[in-house]
């Protein structure tokens, strides 16, 4: 969860404050883009196989599992912004780290997420179901695509990175995705943080480095230290 932090200046001339946010933007971006992902798989095997699947997604994701249909909480994780953990308030919660930010990373990045905002208001309003969003998993393509172009700065731009990665990590570990893949994710991670020492752990960066030198690792203790790498 994003936390309030003072402000100071770092050696990069980025505020602590807007390290923070610009770090959570970036996580909540790609929790977006990868939650609809995974998600699709999960619906498949709602219709064809389990009809609990979301159970195991729930699980997963760490959230709270407050649904008694699959009906209700494909409905609900969608659409309800009185859900925390629903895909349209993670969008929104891009949406105002990005509006307090929309000088560094430019109107055009920003217009992405409201796009996405708009459209996500409307298949609710007509009742769109889950394969109706490739219209949303578009437009974070391209709004991580804006963000390597538009955005110039690049400490900027690679706190945004820094907060995508971790997330990446993050759910590519927590859904058992192959060794190779988390490796190939770290592995962009630690190039996104290489000189972004002040927002970095060092203690927790070896330790995840040391558990991730064998196939088996810890997942519970790698996660630990992935997501305390964060520091401003």
């Amino acid at each position: 969860m994003q936390t309030t932090i003072t402000t100071k200046k770092m050696n990069n001339g980025i505020s602590t404050a807007k390290a923070n946010r610009l770090y959570w933007m970036g996580r909540y971006a790609e929790r977006v883009y990868l939650a609809l992902h995974m998600l699709r798989k999960y619906h498949d095997q709602m219709i064809d196989e389990d009809y609990n699947a979301y159970n195991d997604f729930c699980s997963k994701m760490r959230i709270e599992n407050k649904y008694s249909t699959p009906a209700q909480f494909i409905e609900s994780y969608l659409y309800d912004e009185l859900n925390s953990d629903s895909i349209i308030n993670m969008l929104e919660l891009v949406h105002d780290n990005a509006m307090l930010l929309r000088e560094e990373i430019m109107s055009e990045t920003l217009s992405y997420i409201q796009m996405s905002i708009f459209y996500m208001k409307n298949a609710r309003d007509k009742s769109m179901g889950l394969v109706d969003l490739q219209t949303i998993t578009d437009y974070m393509l391209a709004f991580w695509g804006s963000v390597d172009e538009r955005i110039s700065n690049y400490s900027i731009r690679k706190t945004i990175k820094y907060g995508k990665f971790v997330e990446s990590m993050d759910l590519h570990i927590r859904f058992g995705y192959p060794f190779e893949r988390i490796i190939s994710i770290n592995g962009r991670l630690q190039e996104s943080i290489e000189k972004e020492s002040e927002l970095c752990d060092e203690i927790k960066l070896i330790a995840l480095k040391n558990q991730l030198t064998f196939d088996k690792f810890n997942e519970e203790k790698t996660l630990y230290y992935l997501n305390g790498l964060f520091t401003a």
